[in-house]
């Protein structure tokens, strides 16, 4: 029997399918104890080298290393997130942790808004970020070489400038309900920069990942330990997942 991610989705939150996936629906209860009321995929924990969302002891753990300019993980965000959601967090069979690469002159200074405040906010600055990606890489891209320049050196004020004209700390005032203290503490955390930037030298070399342009135009992931090669969509990653949880013949 095989386990449809898309369709264990749409049958967690009561919406119609058609009748040919009408049985694949009932696979829900093969991963579900339909006797636990906990829901994992809200829960958020800071790890070594990123944040754990999920259940912790989840019988399978995913990493995804992403970057903020990624094309590729903004697109992942709305096909990958919701289904991930509703069918492998929110029961706790598996858990994602989400590590920062750094390539672009926005990753570090996102990657210092998006981890700022209690661990259970990262979640969605993370999203946020990712989601709104082609309007603020729009601002980012209409700037002046100069600007961008400037932007890119490894200052307070470079953090400040480029925070202020992307307006990311509008983002973070208005629906995250930060203050502008809040997120120049944040941005000037030297503890935390170091700790950025060590934990994505660490995943490039351990996990040997790419460090060209496309190698950082796209998510990579690892399952369990091991980078999952050639996959770097919702797509590709959904063939793996689909394969690791469906049930042996004998528990059918």
């Amino acid at each position: 029997m095989r386990v449809l991610i898309g369709a264990l989705a749409l049958a967690a939150v009561g919406l119609a399918t058609p009748a040919g996936a009408q049985d694949l629906e009932n696979v829900l209860s093969d991963f579900i104890d339909n006797g636990s009321k906990k829901a994992w995929h809200a829960d958020v924990e800071r790890t070594q080298r990123g944040h754990l969302i999920g259940n912790p002891d989840a019988d399978a753990q995913l990493i995804m290393f992403t970057s903020y300019a990624c094309e590729g993980c903004h697109t992942f965000t709305f096909r990958g997130d919701p289904e991930l959601d509703l069918a492998l967090l929110a029961p706790g069979i598996l858990s994602v942790e989400i590590r920062q690469r750094l390539n672009h002159p926005v990753d570090l200074p996102i990657a210092l808004l998006s981890r700022c405040g209690a661990p259970e906010k990262f979640k969605v600055n993370h999203a946020m970020f990712l989601r709104q990606q082609p309007d603020w890489m729009e601002r980012w891209n209409t700037s002046s070489s100069f600007a961008r320049a400037s932007w890119s050196r490894n200052t307070p004020a470079a953090r400040t400038g480029l925070v202020s004209t992307l307006d990311f700390d509008d983002m973070m005032a208005r629906r995250r309900g930060y203050s502008r203290m809040d997120l120049n503490r944040c941005l000037n955390d030297r503890k935390a920069i170091a700790e950025i930037r060590a934990n994505a030298a660490a995943d490039t070399s351990e996990f040997s990942l790419p460090t060209d342009a496309e190698g950082y135009s796209k998510p990579h992931f690892a399952l369990n330990g091991r980078l999952l090669k050639g996959v770097h969509d919702w797509d590709a990653l959904y063939k793996v997942l689909s394969a690791r949880f469906e049930p042996k013949p004998d528990e059918e």
